[in-house]
């Protein structure tokens, strides 16, 4: 009997437990408006070689359209081969999310970022990702 009676006391609060959580309302099914798929400013590949030139990008990388022949850090002809403009923003902006095989983090300046404009990354940008 007194077996019975924790058994029901057991059930009891398992039962007072359930549902406890509120209510839980389902994901919207339709998403009104767009995404942007594209970056807000357009950028041009010769305002983006002048800014590799003016960042001394050409000091650390190598990059035949620019001339460059440094070494610090990757070769930007082979590391950005197949590369979205996306992926070489990020690296620009935050240079620490993927690193090249072979190189060290935080070598790159972090500064990008916040010491470029929009304009100028994405001159850069388009610079890096021209065909």
């Amino acid at each position: 009997m007194r077996r019975l009676a924790l058994i029901l006391a057991a059930t009891g609060l398992l039962v007072a437990g359930c549902g406890s959580e509120g209510t839980v309302s389902p994901l919207p099914s339709k998403v009104i408006g767009t995404t942007p798929t594209t970056p807000a400013v357009k950028g041009d590949p010769a305002a983006g070689k002048a800014v590799f030139t003016a960042q001394g990008c050409g000091s650390c990388h190598t990059f035949k359209a620019a001339g460059a022949t440094g070494t610090v850090g990757p070769n930007l002809d082979d590391a950005l081969k197949g590369k979205t403009p996306d992926f070489v923003h990020e690296s620009i902006v935050n240079p620490n999310a993927v690193v090249a095989k072979g190189f060290p983090p935080n070598v790159m300046p972090q500064t990008y970022g916040s010491q470029l404009s929009d304009k100028q990354l994405a001159d850069l940008v388009a610079f890096l990702t021209q065909k």
